[in-house]
C-alpha cells in the first residue's frame, strides 16, 4: 500500500465525460493502493459554487465518497479554475481542504504542495487575476451572486483562456528562479505542482543545496501521476501502465 498519490488539472465538467470516466477508473485503483490521495488543484475545469447541482457531477461525487468511506484520506489544494471550491463541497465528501501552500513531511523530507501557477512568473495578468481571485473579499462576494451570473462569468472566463491557450505556452511556464525563491523562504527542498501540464522532475541546485521539483500531468490523454512509498520513495506512473491495465484484468 502506497503512503500518497498526487494529481491535478484533470479540468473535469460536462464536456469531458470520458475524463470523468477515467477518474472514476482511478478511484477504484486508489482504494486498493494507497492510504492519501492529494489532488492539487483543477480538479474541475470551472467551479462557479459550492451550490452547483448538476447531472455530471455525480459520478465524481460518487468517486469520491467511495474512497473516503474505504478510509483513505482525500485532501484537495484550489487551483486557478477551481479556486471557489470549498468547505461545502469537502465537508459533504469527506475531504480536507488545504490552505496554499502546504508543507507535509514525507520520508524526513518537508515537500511543499502548490497548484503551481504562483511559478509563473513572467505571465503578469495571471499573477494579477490570481491575486484578485484568491482574496477572500472577492470569494466572499462573488459566491452571493445568483448562480446563473456565476455560472456565465466563469464560462467567459473558461471561453477566454481557451482562446488565448497559444499565446500563454511560454508565459505559462515555472520560472525556476521562482521556484528557489519560494522554497528558500518555506526551507524546504522539495515541491510537488501542477498547472503546466509538462509532467517532469526538475532538479536545481543553489550553494550546494539540491531541490527537488516534480511536476504532475493533465489527464487529456495518458496521465502520469505521482505515488510516494517509504520503501522507493517518489516514482512516476502511467495510467494506461497500472490503472487500465488492472481494469481491463477484473472486466
Amino acid at each position: 500500500m502506497m503512503q500518497a498519490v498526487f494529481i491535478s488539472d484533470l479540468h473535469l465538467g460536462p464536456n469531458v465525460p470520458e475524463i470523468i470516466q477515467r477518474f472514476v477508473r482511478f478511484s477504484e485503483w486508489a482504494i486498493q493502493n494507497t492510504e492519501k490521495l492529494y489532488i492539487l488543484g483543477d480538479f474541475f475545469h470551472a467551479w462557479p459554487g459550492d451550490d452547483i447541482d448538476e447531472e455530471w457531477i455525480q459520478p465524481i461525487s460518487t468517486a469520491l465518497m467511495q474512497m473516503a468511506q474505504s478510509g483513505m484520506q482525500v485532501f484537495f489544494l484550489a487551483g486557478n479554475r477551481d479556486f471557489l471550491v470549498g468547505r461545502k463541497f469537502c465537508r459533504s465528501h469527506s475531504i480536507k481542504l488545504l490552505k496554499e501552500p502546504t508543507i507535509i513531511n514525507l520520508g524526513g523530507t518537508k515537500t511543499l504542495l502548490v497548484h503551481g501557477d504562483v511559478y509563473c512568473t513572467k505571465d503578469k495578468k495571471h499573477q494579477w487575476f490570481r491575486k484578485f481571485t484568491r482574496n477572500s473579499y472577492f470569494i466572499n462576494v462573488f459566491t452571493l451572486l445568483p448562480f446563473g451570473i456565476r455560472q456565465r462569468i466563469v464560462s467567459g472566463v473558461r471561453a477566454h483562456s481557451q482562446n488565448n491557450k497559444t499565446k500563454q505556452i511560454k508565459v505559462g511556464e515555472a520560472v525556476p528562479e521562482a521556484v528557489m525563491k519560494h522554497l528558500k523562504k518555506l526551507k524546504s527542498s522539495a515541491v510537488i505542482h501542477g498547472h503546466t501540464h509538462k509532467p517532469a522532475l526538475h532538479k536545481q541546485v543553489d550553494n550546494e543545496q539540491i531541490i527537488m521539483r516534480y511536476v504532475l500531468s493533465d489527464w487529456d490523454d495518458n496521465p502520469i501521476f505521482l505515488c510516494y512509498d517509504e520503501s522507493k520513495g517518489f516514482n512516476f506512473i502511467h495510467f494506461s501502465e497500472e490503472v487500465d491495465y488492472v481494469y481491463k484484468r477484473r472486466y
